[in-house]
């Protein structure tokens, strides 16, 4: 009985010496991202939005200016002509009038009666032609384009410089489809009544777009950049809320000029980004996690040292980045060193399944972050062999694809 109870005792102790509870240290870092497109050092920037459409639109404008000058120029021929018009009414009454005042109250008398009354009458007042109007034009809205190049076609970390590299967006003009109103059936439960109903409801559905281009010239006259991003050339589908009638209440037109305004805004910060991210030298900002061992009994204080340690350098990365890449490398270490002890196998051991893939995870990202790229490669090569939930191995080939674009990014 008593060998039983120790043997028990024993088992129960060693299933539960490293039951290990993971914890999360939620925060977001900051980091410098350098551009895709290395410049020649001191090389600036100069920039300029153009309204392609806005051409037509002035010469309608222009082509109404035109009509009306030149109705303005014939308004005082037209005019005389109406006054001598009227002139010559009022000399023929008054010519009629002297005839029929020369009759005899007899002739006068027969002649009422015959012809009912043929005294003459005299013509209307005198009013001139209305003045020339000009015509109005209806057009799509237009922008301010020097504004829209200062808050959208700036180079992060660039100064600007008349004779630096040469940003032109050019913007084609709002396009939309003919606004339809579109009906649909849907299905309501009465909870009183406890029945169900068909109700229709309505909205407007149309496709619209304007489309953009960005082209980035050097000085040399080399083209560096000549984009038409698609989520910008594609036609997108609007669809207005829907509303309990059989026709919508408001009018399309309102939902069009609003979309003329933010789809040059969404438009242009897409291209504001891929400014940035091809020439600027930017500030990003990441979520992450950094994961340890609760450590109730010191265990695992190298683990919960580590994460302060991380977390501690990922705070002052921007603001003192020598100083924050010695705190993550002391992290580092830590974490390599518990790897070394590490078995997938044994699921008794203090560094077992469970902890090894959020050490890579920490590791491979910390790597990343002090610019080590081929420590954080070779960490990822190492978790291939390993067998990872999918949600570990997806993790993991997230930051593998970090680590490319900045490894990528920061060679010259």
């Amino acid at each position: 009985m008593k060998k039983t109870y120790l043997l028990v005792a024993a088992v129960f102790m060693a299933s539960t010496t490293f039951a290990q509870r993971m914890k999360k240290e939620r925060l977001t870092v900051k980091y410098v991202q350098p551009p895709t497109i290395h410049l020649e050092d001191g090389m600036g920037f100069h920039s300029e939005v153009i309204l392609d459409y806005k051409a037509e639109i002035d010469a309608e404008i222009a082509a109404a200016e035109e009509e009306y000058q030149q109705a303005l120029a014939e308004y005082p021929e037209k005019e005389a002509a109406a006054k001598a018009a009227h002139d010559e009414l009022v000399a023929n009454y008054e010519r009629d009038l002297e005839e029929w005042n020369s009759k005899g109250s007899l002739g006068k008398i027969i002649e009422k009666k015959v012809l009912e009354n043929s005294k003459p009458q005299p013509p209307r007042p005198y009013y001139p032609p209305a003045k020339p109007i000009k015509r109005e034009v209806t057009h799509q809205k237009l922008f301010n384009e020097s504004q829209l190049a200062s808050t959208y076609c700036r180079v992060e970390g660039l100064d600007e410089d008349a004779n630096g590299v040469a940003i032109e967006v050019h913007l084609f003009g709002f396009e939309n489809d003919d606004p339809v109103a579109e009906k649909k059936e849907f299905k309501e439960y009465n909870s009183k009544t406890k029945q169900e109903t068909t109700v229709i409801k309505s909205q407007w559905v149309f496709n619209y777009r304007h489309s953009m281009t960005l082209r980035v010239v050097h000085p040399n006259g080399s083209i560096i950049l000549d984009e038409v991003p698609n989520s910008i050339s594609d036609f997108k589908k609007f669809e207005s809320g829907l509303e309990k009638r059989s026709y919508p209440s408001s009018n399309a037109n309102t939902y069009i000029e609003r979309l003329q305004s933010s789809s040059v805004e969404n438009n242009l910060k897409t291209i504001q980004w891929l400014i940035n991210d091809k020439l600027g030298t930017t500030e990003q900002a990441r979520d992450i996690e950094v994961v340890y061992v609760n450590n109730k009994k010191g265990d695992y204080t190298d683990l919960e040292n580590a994460m302060f340690d991380a977390k501690e350098g990922y705070g002052m990365l921007m603001s003192r980045p020598e100083d924050a890449k010695e705190k993550i490398k002391n992290a580092i270490q830590a974490w390599e060193a518990a790897l070394d002890e590490g078995d997938m196998d044994d699921k008794k051991a203090r560094i077992n399944k469970k902890v090894i893939p959020d050490l890579y995870n920490n590791l491979i990202l910390a790597s990343i972050l002090v610019e080590d790229f081929d420590k954080a490669d070779d960490h990822y090569s190492a978790t291939l062999r390993l067998d990872f939930a999918n949600r570990d191995e997806n993790n993991l080939k997230e930051l593998k694809l970090l680590n490319d674009d900045l490894r990528a990014r920061h060679q010259k």
